[in-house]
């Protein structure tokens, strides 16, 4: 009863894979997939494998390398790079996102801001790298 009341709710879920799978199993070069990363505040995430490489004389333990592209977000008032979001105004646009100088005049107060790191995550939910 509940599931179906999901189901009706969200629409048909999406395939997924049991975590006990190989990832070589599940990665190949080329593919593109998603994940929502949850801890309170969803953060969806794109992913592509670009490649993959064996090494002779190497254990067949998987290793992943990953990389965020670093944030290419400026700040609202003088376009240099932001170093602070406000956590309060995210979610009403680029305004949230300041440098210092003009994080230090903003109405909603310091303790309202987060600090602008390389994550997918960044501004969410006390999230500060």
């Amino acid at each position: 009863m509940v599931d179906a009341m999901w189901k009706d709710f969200f629409g048909p879920s999406m395939p997924t894979k049991s975590m006990s799978a190989k990832l070589y199993t599940v990665l190949q070069p080329g593919l593109k997939f998603s994940h929502e990363y949850d801890f309170g505040t969803t953060t969806n995430l794109s992913l592509k494998v670009v490649g993959e490489q064996e090494k002779a004389g190497q254990s067949k333990d998987i290793r992943i390398l990953a990389r965020n592209n670093p944030p290419d977000i400026h700040c609202f008032k003088c376009d240099k790079p932001a170093t602070q979001v406000c956590s309060q105004c995210i979610y009403e646009g680029p305004k949230a996102w300041l440098c210092d100088q003009h994080a230090e005049r903003h109405k909603c107060g310091e303790e309202m801001f987060l600090p602008v790191v390389n994550s997918p995550r960044v501004g969410m939910c006390g999230y500060t790298g």
